[in-house]
């Protein structure tokens, strides 16, 4: 063959193979799961044909990211590939990551795989949900119950279902990082004495919740009072260790009460110390230290007193791990900023019996049921703390940086992390907690002054006021609010004025179009009875705004913006 034909051929095989593509279908694809669910997504496939032969192919997940796989890994095209996901143990947030089909000779094709990780509905925390009662006739008594949330705001309803029991308030937003207080009032007047209690019940009507109500119950006995227990000391015992002694707090205690472990019979050899009724030990035997989970401690005097009505959990067990931090709003896993409330989620971080935030001297505290939290070094107000999931401030104190070390503390383990910190970090609270989709956020007519929850459903007007709830908004106020050193960890008084804002003001556009950040309405400030670094905003929805039920917001604090895809439901 003459050198001219070889090149020929050869210049029209490679016309040929030039000619050559490759087609997919679908060209990116998106996965959706909620943590706690028992089903992981389904497998989605890729149809992948070359425009010409049956050429050998090669598919690959990046090594990192080991929740994605494909099958087959190779063949000859065409072919159809199928793409799996296993997001356990995930921690919620958004994860990109590819699918990339090679073929030799020609440009990799690459199919953007997207994975959404939610939190799970949250649960209402109820400091107590049985209220037990023994009250003397025609007297009074004022009972509260802190409603708290593990993840996103739960909005609620009460209704009182007796006649001699009243409930204050009767709506309301349960925010995380907020101790809501529920108030009963019961009134004995009407009550006949007996031995058989009066039972009531407080119904919660619940939206964004993972059930949609829960009952308080109410038992009042017209008679003595039981003893209540209020703290044990220490709450974390050793896995497999010698008998403990614990220290328990509370009222009403006498000669005669024991303390008990919830479930088991025989009570606890206790002391009860002569000039104290708010004070006695008791002794937790090795018997019942074997297997790790929660001893819920309670206190018990003989009838008419009966048991304490509530209980205190003790924790047995060890080994702790943290899994990601986040902002508590948005749910990102990207910069905190001083102040900011952030979400901790790991394994065996706390009690398996949540708690939520106390309060001293006007501010949260920084250990809770024995569990405590350093960010840079320095200690976190205790927001909430279960089992693999704690909600702490980052203290206003930390320094600006990378790799700013993360310690939980539980009596037990330590467990270390590390986050970057920026001057702001601002995150929206949504009304389903995953950080996206409609805000929690509250629609107030400018002229009535009358406010509701927005919605698709209950739309804001052009011109009225909105109300947004955010974190991250990093340090505002200088000297302290407080009065002292920090305001880390400060509950900003309700006498409080004037309040404080943010200042340059946040920037905040809804539908595209800037709000009047001059108009008398805005305000960007702390929520008075509410910890400060938990930010409102109030601002006039824009004349030009786009209109309809999935309208983007967006807040931009000291150049950092809020998350992307929050929405509100703007009237057109």
């Amino acid at each position: 063959m003459s050198k001219k034909l070889l090149l020929c051929g050869v210049l029209a095989w490679a016309s040929q193979a030039a000619t050559v593509t490759l087609t997919t279908n679908p060209t990116l694809l998106n996965f959706t799961y909620q943590i706690g669910a028992t089903k992981l997504p389904n497998v989605q496939t890729i149809s992948v044909k070359a425009s010409s032969g049956t050429p050998a192919f090669t598919a690959a997940t990046p090594g990192p990211d080991e929740w994605l796989t494909v099958d087959p890994g190779s063949g000859s095209l065409p072919a159809t590939l199928n793409v799996r996901i296993n997001p356990t143990s995930l921690p919620a947030s958004t994860y990109n990551s590819t699918v990339t089909i090679t073929v030799t000779g020609l440009a990799p094709v690459i199919i953007p795989v997207t994975l959404v990780v939610s939190p799970p509905l949250p649960d209402l925390g109820l400091s107590a949900a049985t209220l037990t009662l023994n009250m003397t006739p025609s007297s009074n008594s004022v009972q509260t119950i802190i409603l708290s949330t593990n993840g996103a705001p739960i909005s609620f309803t009460a209704t009182s279902g007796a006649k001699w029991m009243t409930v204050s308030p009767t709506v309301g937003v349960v925010l995380p990082a907020e101790q809501t207080t529920l108030t009963l009032t019961i009134n004995t007047a009407t009550l006949v004495p007996q031995t058989a209690p009066y039972t009531g019940k407080v119904t919660l009507a619940l939206s964004g919740a993972s059930t949609k109500a829960q009952n308080i119950t109410v038992n009042v006995t017209v008679s003595s009072s039981p003893p209540t227990i209020g703290t044990v000391w220490p709450n974390q015992l050793p896995l497999n260790g010698a008998a403990q002694i614990i220290t328990i707090t509370g009222t009403n205690f006498y000669t005669a009460t024991v303390a008990m472990v919830q479930g088991v019979a025989t009570p606890l050899t206790t002391t009860v110390f002569k000039d104290s009724s708010t004070l006695l030990q008791a002794v937790v035997p090795a018997t019942l230290l074997t297997q790790a989970g929660t001893l819920n401690i309670l206190v018990s005097n003989p009838a008419p007193g009966g048991n304490s009505p509530g209980t205190v959990p003790v924790t047995v067990g060890n080994t702790s791990s943290i899994l990601g931090v986040v902002n508590a709003a948005s749910f990102e896993s990207g910069p905190v900023s001083p102040g900011d409330v952030v979400t901790i989620f790991g394994n065996n971080l706390g009690p398996a019996n949540p708690a939520s935030m106390t309060i001293t001297n006007g501010f949260v505290n920084t250990t809770l049921s024995g569990v405590s939290v350093t960010i840079d070094g320095k200690n976190a107000p205790m927001l909430y703390v279960s089992l693999n999931q704690l909600s702490v401030q980052v203290p206003y104190e930390v320094s600006i940086g990378a790799n700013k070390a993360v310690s939980v503390t539980n009596g037990v383990n330590n467990a270390l992390f590390a986050v970057t910190t920026a001057a702001t970090a601002p995150g929206i609270f949504t009304a389903n907690g995953s950080g996206a989709g409609q805000a929690a956020a509250l629609a107030c007519s400018a002229t009535t002054n009358a406010c509701a929850l927005n919605s698709a459903t209950n739309l804001v007007k052009i011109g009225d006021i909105i109300t947004l709830y955010l974190t991250g908004e990093g340090i505002y106020n200088t000297p302290p609010l407080s009065g002292g050193a920090s305001d880390t960890g400060y509950i900003v008084p309700a006498a409080v004025t004037p309040l404080p804002q943010v200042s340059p003001a946040p920037t905040v556009t809804i539908g595209g179009q800037a709000a009047d950040v001059t108009n008398a309405d805005y305000y960007a400030g702390p929520i008075p009875g509410s910890m400060l670094g938990l930010l409102q905003i109030n601002a006039v929805v824009p004349t030009g705004a786009s209109t309809g039920v999935a309208v983007p917001v967006v807040v931009t604090i000291g150049g950092n913006s809020s998350q992307a895809g929050v929405t509100l439901a703007v009237h057109p």
